[in-house]
């Protein structure tokens, strides 16, 4: 195992580490079986404006969500106009329990932050990686998903040639604004490549690469695999070894806010409901660019 190699296992474990703990200390209280038991005070001045968020939430009637729906098979827009994929189905799950309707807000996945942050939605569900240098802006739910890695993506016609990283020196590497795919772009090969940020992955940046406009795309691997499933000339040839787990954004110091996030996806862990939104939601998406191919 190279040195750099061993530095990503040991980051991970200690993630791994971290994620567990967090995830063991919201879950238990007095009777240790949920996060809905923590109880947090001492409030302080700068908590004030998102500390009742919940509350709020709960008088207005309305669950506001954003996203960036151009994540298939987490969030994207149906043929018909209508958003979809894992991460609509969890809102949906939280509004919900909340016992509040919901309401999606489509943005630029950079603005999703900011948007938070200002309460202009009360959370983000976009497959969200748990990033500690986010944590300075906002907070995070208990973990919902994980991942071992990210994949590189070329046009297939370039996949016979592709002998490893040092294939990338000099190309254009496409990755979306302000992810963690950018962060590992600039990381790998950003001395010798150019990075090409998209504020969406589909289609601007699918397109981009199947057009020649970039050499390469960087994604997760499970939205990569759908990508090039249905999208013919491109092929996955690499991959880039990061462990990290996505969660719901919720405002810094909307502390019940974020317990009853975590509640509702505890509950669904438990329960075996996730692994079957994400079975369905995979499948669904299938079906829907198989049914745009028969009728292009």
């Amino acid at each position: 195992m190279d040195a750099t190699l061993k530095a990503i296992v040991v980051a991970s474990i200690v993630i791994v580490a971290v994620v567990a703990g967090a995830l063991g200390f919201a879950l238990k209280g007095s009777h240790a079986s949920s996060p809905t038991q923590c109880k947090q005070v001492n409030v302080p001045k700068d908590c004030l404006l998102h500390y009742n968020q919940l509350e709020k939430i709960k008088e207005r009637g309305v669950l506001i969500v954003g996203t960036s729906a151009d994540w298939p098979p987490y969030e994207y827009v149906t043929p018909d106009g209508k958003y979809a994929g894992i991460d609509i189905e969890l809102a949906k799950k939280i509004a919900n329990y909340l016992g509040v309707k919901l309401e999606i807000k489509d943005m630029k996945f950079a603005a999703l932050f900011e948007a938070v942050q200002r309460g202009d939605v009360d959370i983000v569900l976009a497959d969200v990686a748990m990033k500690p240098g986010r944590l300075a802006a906002v907070d995070f739910s208990v973990p919902y998903r994980c991942e071992s890695g990210k994949v590189i993506v070329v046009r297939a016609s370039d996949a016979s040639s592709y002998n490893g990283y040092s294939w990338l020196k000099g190309k254009k590497i496409g990755v979306q604004l302000g992810t963690t795919e950018q962060d590992l772009a600039k990381k790998y090969f950003g001395n010798e490549s150019q990075i090409v940020t998209f504020d969406r992955v589909y289609p601007e940046m699918v397109m981009a690469l199947k057009h020649g406009q970039i050499d390469a795309m960087i994604l997760a691997p499970d939205v990569a695999k759908i990508i090039v499933s249905h999208e013919s000339g491109l092929k996955i040839v690499d991959k880039i070894p990061f462990f990290s787990c996505s969660a719901v954004v919720v405002p810094k110091c909307a502390f019940k806010l974020k317990q009853e996030v975590s509640q509702v996806i505890w509950n669904l862990k438990q329960s075996g409901e996730l692994d079957q939104i994400i079975d369905k939601e995979v499948a669904k998406w299938l079906a829907v660019q198989a049914s745009q191919q028969g009728s292009g």
